[in-house]
């Protein structure tokens, strides 16, 4: 700013008997300026009342529901593969933790445990034995009687020897899945992958 300038805006200061001075800095005669403030207002905060969004939530809750609704109706309900669950995240970072590491058994323990298998093996051995045997006197017994009736009468003896249709109820009617065989070679052919995307 020139000295010519600053003359003229020597007469809207003040004169209170003070000596003008020259200040050197971009404002001069302690004209200060504020910075434009070219903002919006700030908008007042509507109140939300809270009855509307506890209905709002239950209004989307519903559309939910409504939604799975249609869905399982269209597609039926299906359960996610077992290959893309991913499991508990949580128990998955603590694996190492959850796992028991179990200490090696003692010699005394191992024995025990042996002996206590072929203590098993023995009990179970006895009981066929006397089951066996007791089926065997009851067969021995059941020709014995049928050999004596036969001797009496014939004819009481194939009456006997029938099987009564009443007495036993037995059905049979075939396997229904069965294993395919081992030389069997299956016809190359294209399939359609039906697994669904999650």
């Amino acid at each position: 700013m020139s000295l010519g300038k600053l003359a003229k805006f020597s007469r809207l200061c003040c004169s209170c008997g003070v000596t003008r001075q020259f200040h050197t800095n971009s404002n001069p005669l302690l004209f200060y300026t504020t910075p434009n403030l070219s903002a919006e207002p700030m908008k007042r905060r509507k109140k939300v009342d809270l009855s509307k969004v506890i209905q709002s939530t239950q209004l989307k809750i519903r559309k939910m529901e409504r939604e799975m609704r249609k869905r399982e109706e269209k597609f039926g309900r299906t359960l996610k593969p077992v290959e893309e669950i991913t499991g508990n995240i949580a128990i998955r970072r603590n694996r190492d933790k959850l796992r028991r590491e179990f200490e090696p058994l003692a010699v005394e323990e191992i024995e025990r445990r042996a002996l206590l298998v072929k203590e098993w093996g023995h009990y179970k051995n006895q009981q066929y034995h006397t089951e066996y045997k007791a089926l065997q006197k009851a067969i021995n017994a059941q020709t014995k009687a049928l050999n004596e009736l036969r001797m009496e009468s014939e004819e009481l003896y194939q009456k006997a020897k029938q099987i009564h249709e009443g007495d036993i109820v037995y059905q049979f009617n075939g396997p229904t899945e069965t294993p395919p065989p081992d030389d069997f070679d299956s016809p190359d052919g294209q399939y359609i992958d039906t697994t669904r995307k999650w």
